[in-house]
């Protein structure tokens, strides 16, 4: 790693790091699903030693500053709740798997390390986004912030970088959504339950790392 170019021009350093990218498909799909079984890990030990402990204390609370630290890692934790029944209801981190395995692989079949940055990016804009504007009080925790962030880059980057791969994916995954009801309107402060926050910020972060990428690998930057 040239850390005085990283410091020195980080764009010219993105820009030279996304040009050696990696697209051998085993690697794409299991960068993806290690991302996956590290919050399953996360989820299950949570459920069955902590009892919710971990998405509770490090899930991120809106501008204070314990609340900092759930930004890098409450895309990870998933907050735990019961059916009528007694029993753990998965349905927070299953929905948010599927969205992730799909939505994600659709970026990772454009290079590995676009996924990684992207994936960097929208965590840490969605989280900071939240932690700066979230609502007083409340708790965020889930992957459902990146995965909105993953559907805003998928719709915006194939049109503006104009490649005929993030084309066809970026209509593909606007299709899925539409098929799976995955609705936009989560950006919307429509439900008190739900983190709209990570929703919003997630997606308006996707929107900015396509513009940032797009701008990077084809309009500048000498090192």
């Amino acid at each position: 790693m040239n850390f005085d170019l990283l410091l020195s021009n980080p764009l010219a350093y993105l820009k030279i790091y996304l040009s050696s990218d990696n697209f051998n498909l085993e690697e794409q799909a299991r960068a993806v699903g290690n991302l996956i079984v590290i919050a399953w890990t996360i989820y299950i030990l949570d459920w069955g030693i902590g009892k919710g402990a971990l998405a509770w204390s490090l899930g991120i609370r809106p501008r204070t500053v314990g609340g900092l630290l759930g930004i890098p890692v409450a895309p990870f934790l998933h907050g735990l709740s019961k059916t009528k029944d007694g029993e753990p209801d998965n349905s927070h981190i299953v929905g948010n798997t599927i969205a992730f395995a799909i939505l994600g692989l659709f970026i990772a079949l454009q290079g590995l390390r676009l996924f990684y940055v992207v994936t960097i990016g929208i965590v840490l804009i969605s989280s900071f986004g939240t932690w700066l504007f979230g609502r007083e009080g409340s708790i965020h925790a889930g992957a459902s912030g990146v995965t909105y962030g993953y559907t805003g880059f998928l719709l915006v980057y194939g049109f503006i970088s104009r490649n005929p791969l993030a084309i066809f994916l970026g209509a593909l995954a606007f299709l899925i959504n539409l098929r799976r009801g995955w609705s936009i309107s989560g950006v919307l402060p429509t439900d008190a339950g739900i983190s709209w926050e990570m929703h919003l910020f997630g997606f308006l972060g996707g929107i900015l790392m396509a513009y940032l990428i797009t701008y990077v690998t084809l309009s500048c930057c000498s090192p």
